[in-house]
């Protein structure tokens, strides 16, 4: 099976640097494909038919996890390892929060790490093909920003959020493969790129495997589809964001 990992598994699996990855694919040397919006997928084969990977590096499998694993995450290793997994989903993304920011990000590209907005960085998803699921419990920041900078994001049928007031869980789901359980928003405080003394001290895990994987799932469904909650569209949650900023000038008289 052909495996297409990115430019900084090519980097690890080489001991190239990722300047002279890009020179091998500029020239024409190495093969490699551009997804919209993200980085240059190289094939693992035409890296070994070219003699570049290192023998003591370790193959990188894109094969689903086929066995149960449990792996503690702290601090920083939210951004290295729970927000690097958001930027590689092949299918899907399904993302629990409390709160939602709308934040910049840092993604790899073909020119090395790109800065967007969350929103954008949604939207890049999205585009190649990457169904996107949010339930939050406090969304309307994020709803009126991307309203008014990103509207193509909320225009397009595979990103949808849904409002649910009592949602406090931060679980999010990798291709229903791999799931992060733990303490994180998505805030950049949580998962943003940011030195050590300035982000939230954060903890979970990463777990991985078909008996793992079951109760994250029927969990994010049980609150995806909650029939006690708004289930918006974004035009209703536009109807229900207007109501509760009616709601609240008229309670602080402003």
């Amino acid at each position: 099976m052909n495996k297409y990992i990115s430019t900084k598994d090519a980097v690890r699996l080489t001991g190239l640097s990722t300047q002279e990855i890009y020179d091998l694919i500029h020239s024409g040397t190495l093969p490699a494909r551009k997804a919209p919006k993200s980085g240059w997928r190289i094939s693992q084969q035409d890296l070994e038919a070219l003699g570049l990977i290192k023998e003591e590096s370790d193959s990188i499998a894109e094969e689903p996890q086929t066995e149960d694993y449990v792996s503690y995450v702290a601090d920083e290793e939210h951004y290295t390892e729970v927000f690097k997994r958001m930027t590689e989903v092949k299918r899907c993304l399904k993302i629990a929060t409390a709160n939602l920011k709308n934040f910049n990000v840092s993604v790899e590209s073909d020119d090395g790490d790109e800065t967007l907005r969350l929103c954008d960085f949604f939207l890049s998803l999205v585009e190649r093909g990457v169904q996107v699921q949010v339930v939050c419990m406090k969304p309307f920041g994020f709803y009126l920003y991307t309203k008014e900078n990103c509207p193509q994001l909320l225009e397009n049928p595979l990103f949808e959020l849904r409002y649910n007031g009592h949602n406090h869980m931060k679980t999010f789901i990798f291709d229903d493969e791999c799931a992060y359980i733990g303490s994180a928003n998505i805030t950049p405080a949580a998962i943003g790129r940011r030195a050590s003394g300035s982000r939230n001290h954060e903890a979970g895990m990463l777990v991985w495997g078909p008996k793992m994987m079951q109760a994250p799932l029927r969990h994010f469904e049980r609150v995806w589809d909650d029939p006690d909650i708004l289930k918006s569209t974004w035009k209703r949650f536009a109807t229900k964001a207007k109501e509760l900023d009616k709601e609240l000038r008229e309670r602080y008289g402003k």
